[in-house]
């Protein structure tokens, strides 16, 4: 029962996670115009982190819920490439990010168990956090 429940909480808080990495992608332009370099430097910062965190979890999630989320965190990570419209230095800084967590993940978790589940909340919460610096910017307007 705990853990169909710790599931559930997983998978919710990674729906509204990827919606809200959306919405920050969306607000992209609007974002380079009011921040300065230095905080444009950290926002491109934060999006290789949370592509990164989407690799991770586009593997974990296979594992556990192949028929549903099978190509989920993939379909995200490029949506977000393509949302955010990075220049090519960038752009190849999430896609190598994105290959790193997946890699990682993949020699980590072989089978979907209470670690990988963990793993997957644990790295879902971290991109909650990110998108929500991403998002400041823009609550500041």
């Amino acid at each position: 029962m705990q853990q169909a429940l710790t599931l559930k909480l997983s998978r919710a808080r990674a729906a509204l996670f990827a919606g809200a990495a959306i919405f920050c992608a969306l607000s992209s332009a609007a974002a380079q115009n009011t921040v300065g370099s230095e905080d444009y430097r950290a926002r491109q910062q934060s999006l290789t982190q949370l592509s990164e965190i989407f690799g991770e979890l586009h593997h974990i999630r296979r594992l556990c819920a192949p028929r549903r989320e099978a190509d989920v965190w993939r379909e995200r990570m490029k949506r977000l490439v393509n949302l955010e419209d990075p220049d090519a230095a960038q752009r190849n800084a999430m896609v190598e990010a994105f290959n790193k967590g997946y890699r990682t993940a993949q020699r980590q978790f072989i089978r979907c168990d209470r670690p990988a589940e963990n793993r997957a909340a644990d790295r879902a919460a971290r991109g909650e956090a990110l998108v929500a610096s991403l998002a400041e910017p823009l609550r500041a307007r």
